[in-house]
C-alpha cells in the first residue's frame, strides 16, 4: 500500500467517526454532498489532521478539496514538502 493509500484510509476512519448514521464514505465520496459533513467539520478534520501530522494546510488550497482522494493527496503532498 502507497503512503497516499495509507493517508486515505486513515481520513476514512476519520470522516466515518463524524458522518451521519447509515451514511457509507468511500475514498471518491464528495465530503459535503455525499457525506454531509458542514464547513465547520471539515476545518475540525484539517484542523486535527494538522495535528496528527505536523503540517499546516493552506487556506486557499482547501476548496480544490472535495473528496477523501483529494485531501490524501494534499496530505501527501505537505508531508513531503515541510
Amino acid at each position: 500500500m502507497t503512503k497516499r493509500e495509507n493517508y486515505a484510509v486513515r481520513l476514512k476512519e476519520l470522516v466515518n467517526q463524524v458522518a451521519d448514521d447509515g451514511v457509507e464514505v468511500e475514498f471518491d465520496s464528495d465530503l459535503v454532498d455525499d457525506v454531509g459533513l458542514s464547513s465547520i467539520e471539515i476545518m475540525e478534520l484539517i484542523e486535527q489532521l494538522e495535528d496528527e501530522y505536523d503540517i499546516s494546510f493552506p487556506l486557499n488550497d482547501l476548496a480544490e478539496i472535495r473528496t477523501i482522494t483529494d485531501l490524501a493527496a494534499e496530505l501527501e503532498r505537505l508531508i513531503v514538502n515541510r
